[in-house]
């Protein structure tokens, strides 16, 4: 008998609140806190005094002036501002209305992922996959911070645009097949939604007046598949949804007060999500107290009608998304059909009105309608962008991102004394990968090109890879041995492994990008593509002194290389800085904290059917009764710590009263470190399958030698 969807039955979350509340009132911790004492609000959003930005006192005057505006539109002219008259640039351009003093607006002001996707001067972070590694919520703010002065200083300059399609991209990682795991922060709700909340914070600004940008949470809700995207129906049991889907998203919300949601292409148990009522109105909107307005994702309210072939008509298709709560659509079918669906009495206009008074609203909250002096982002200079502050942000992050996942007898960090010659070999070495949604930053270090910097090897030509080491300096050889898909050239394959057998270190650099999986287009297989595993073989028995750098924009199935290997290295793609910080984590310039943001699979076979959205199927962490590759929230340091003295300051725990937990974390080794203190629970013996733990709380914690911090 099929379980009811969530749609059918209220969800008992007695114990999932009761667990819940464990940190609801706990310090000593960073993770969670605020979603967690969330959880605990029913059906309307934070009171005024837990607004992180815009106050309940200046959303509702911005609302007032929104429907005064809208009272004076015709109905063809509201019409035209729920979608794009075009699909090419600027996509998201709504037209003005001279005679109210509405200036033409770009919806659609493009993508924030990790850094604006323009070109350059522009600054490029690690993608969210990779950023999340830090566990650092802080490190999110600040990024986005960043990305959000380069956007105001680029609508000063040239009216770029404030409203973005990202970020946050909130489907998790919960299969490492799904083609843009790059953009999620990892597998875990607690882990995801604590850095979302970050990321829309950076984004949006902590003005009570005046947004910053909007940001966007997307897809809403269950998109984790590509291949099929716009026509597959999610199949999603009730407690799936609450207890995981739903509450990076709600956290969002509550906790960030996110002003964009954007509608998935796929449906949910049968219905367009575009086109449901329960997720856009009853859920965003009535229980979670959404101020913001709903966008489709690109071509989604089309999708109702010609691909889910939901309804028969496009007039249906564009009635059902705006009375399900879509203001806007991310095409062109709701400009051209709604007339239509009210003159079939599909629609009133009243609907319309209200979609269009919610879009005016975040204009208005975006100062766009007030003069500039009034506006306190306004006045950002275009001096920020790419700049030396923005610079060392980006390599900061770079940095934090970075796990050691394995280091047998202290094999890193290599001693620059002792090399006279270091090969580079894989196909991922010679380029800066930026992973999807980038832009094109000045400012580009391949890992090899960062190796050879740090040991003092200029590089005339990066083109030619033809590096000049002064006096006394190592040689730097650099020999890619195969590309990242193609067969095998035995040319470049020699080359490489007749590098390695001469060098005194070897550091592979392999991985997978968008060629092999990217948006609309998922992967089957998670392991090394191309003849890489049978390179890093080749040049580990020439010589057995190699370290492996993934550089990847996913997670990869490395089994005998972490067999044999005496150290394993993940840098997904970090960035513009992303060699530099490569070579420091190499060469002992900075000790690597980061933790595993996702379970790292060793096979696909470990992994249930890419369609099965019930989580309790063994799937992230929290059900995954196998033995991973690498678990999550793993990552190893050069220096050692100790945790202990864990004080809990009740016995009991209610659903009404937290309980506050602390310990004690000591740098027991002779080097700075960061450790992650990482808080989880097991729910108590219960007929209903619970996860096998569940993270809470977590904390990322800077130590010097020595030093100890409760």
């Amino acid at each position: 008998m099929p379980r009811p969807s969530f749609r059918e039955v209220k969800v008992n979350r007695r114990e999932f609140m009761a667990a819940a509340a464990v940190v609801g009132a706990a310090t000593t911790l960073a993770g969670c806190t605020q979603q967690s004492a969330g959880l605990a609000r029913q059906t309307t959003g934070p009171s005024d005094s837990l607004r992180v930005g815009i106050s309940d006192a200046a959303y509702k005057k911005a609302r007032q002036r929104a429907a005064v505006l809208v009272d004076k539109m015709t109905l063809s002219e509201k019409i035209a501002q729920t979608g794009f008259s075009e699909l090419r640039f600027p996509v998201g351009t709504a037209p003005a209305i001279k005679r109210l003093g509405l200036p033409v607006y770009n919806y659609y002001a493009g993508e924030a992922l990790h850094g604006l996707v323009r070109s350059g001067p522009v600054t490029s972070f690690p993608v969210p996959l990779a950023l999340a590694c830090s566990w650092n919520p802080m490190l999110a703010l600040r990024v986005y911070e960043t990305v959000s002065d380069e956007a105001r200083a680029y609508n000063k300059k040239d009216n770029a645009g404030l409203s973005f399609y990202s970020p946050q991209t909130l489907n998790l990682h919960r299969d490492p097949r799904w083609g843009r795991c790059q953009e999620a922060p990892g597998e875990d709700p607690c882990l995801a939604g604590t850095w979302a909340v970050n990321v829309v914070k950076g984004m949006q600004g902590d003005n009570p007046n005046y947004l910053k940008t909007t940001a966007c949470a997307k897809h809403f809700i269950c998109n984790n598949t590509e291949n099929d995207r716009h026509t597959v129906s999610a199949s999603v049991d009730a407690r799936s949804f609450w207890e995981y889907y739903t509450r990076a998203y709600r956290a969002c919300v509550i906790n960030g007060d996110v002003f964009t949601v954007m509608s998935a292409y796929n449906s949910i148990n049968g219905i367009p999500c575009s086109a449901d009522h329960f997720l856009l109105t009853t859920l965003l909107r009535n229980r979670w107290g959404f101020r913001g307005y709903v966008t489709s994702d690109c071509d989604a309210v089309n999708n109702i009608f010609n691909t889910h072939h939901y309804v028969p008509t496009l007039p249906q298709a564009v009635a059902l998304a705006m009375q399900a709560g879509c203001d806007l659509n991310c095409g062109k079918v709701m400009p051209r059909y709604l007339g239509a669906a009210v003159g079939e009495e599909l629609v009133s206009e009243a609907d319309i009105s209200r979609a269009v008074t919610r879009l005016l609203t975040v204009r208005v909250l975006l100062g766009e309608l007030d003069p500039p002096t009034r506006v306190p982002y306004a006045n950002i200079s275009f001096n920020v962008v790419d700049s030396p502050a923005h610079r060392s942000v980006a390599l900061q992050a770079a940095r934090e991102s970075i796990v050691l996942l394995k280091n047998v007898n202290n094999f890193l960090p290599l001693q620059k004394s002792q090399l006279k010659t270091v090969a580079v070999i894989g196909p991922m070495a010679g380029q800066c990968h930026l992973g999807g949604y980038s832009g094109s930053p000045f400012v580009k270090i391949s890992p090899y090109d960062g190796i050879a910097e740090a040991l003092g090897v200029k590089i005339p030509d990066a083109a030619a890879r033809k590096p000049r080491p002064k006096s006394g300096q190592p040689v730097v050889v650099f020999k890619p041995g195969c590309s990242e898909l193609g067969p095998k050239d035995e040319t470049m394959f020699a080359e490489a492994v007749d590098a390695a057998k001469n060098a005194d270190v070897v550091i592979m650099v392999c991985g997978v990008g968008e060629k092999v999986d990217s948006e609309g287009q998922d992967r089957t297989d998670i392991k090394l593509t191309g003849v890489q595993h049978e390179l890093i073989q080749a040049c580990y028995q020439a010589n057995p002194k190699t370290v492996l750098v993934i550089s990847s924009n996913n997670t990869v199935a490395v089994n005998w290389e972490q067999e044999h290997l005496p150290a394993i290295v993940s840098a997904i793609f970090a960035g513009q800085a992303q060699g530099t910080a490569i070579a420091d984590v190499l060469f002992g310039a900075y000790n690597p904290g980061g933790k595993t943001c996702c379970t790292w699979y060793k096979s696909v076979d470990q992994l249930p059917n890419f369609h099965d959205y019930d989580i309790s199927n063994g799937r992230t962490y929290m059900y995954f009764e196998g033995q991973p590759l690498y678990p999550f929230g793993y990552g190893l340091s050069y220096t050692t710590f100790r945790i202990g003295d864990l004080q809990l300051d009740s016995k009991e725990l209610s659903e009404t009263k937290a309980v506050k937990i602390s310990c004690t974390v000591e740098n027991t080794g002779a080097l700075a470190g960061a450790e992650v203190v990482q808080l989880y629970i097991a729910a108590p013996k219960s007929p209903v399958k619970r996860p096998i733990k569940e993270l809470v709380g977590f904390q990322r914690v800077e130590l010097q030698p020595g030093e100890s911090r409760k």
